[in-house]
């Protein structure tokens, strides 16, 4: 079980080429807009859990209550799809 960066360009998948044992560790290797994390569990592909996605956006934009504007949270999409 692992984590890597991942991103598109021109309709591929790229990503980093570590083995990450941490979301938090992968998303450090994050170096284009619009980077995102997979997990990788015996050789197959999966999006992140829940816990494994809250991990990633706390390491990715920081802890909600920092972007508190007038008493209004902005609310940052969990996912996000190309199609």
């Amino acid at each position: 079980m692992y984590y890597f960066a991942a991103w598109t360009d021109s309709g591929f998948l790229l990503g980093c080429d570590h083995q990450h044992q941490t979301v938090t560790s992968a998303v450090a290797c994050i170096s284009c807009a619009g980077g995102y994390v997979i997990a990788v569990e015996d050789g197959v592909l999966r999006e992140l859990n829940d816990v494994e996605e809250a991990e990633f956006q706390l390491a990715r934009y920081g802890d909600s209550r920092e972007r508190v504007l007038e008493g209004i949270e902005v609310i940052v999409p969990a996912k996000w799809s190309l199609s």
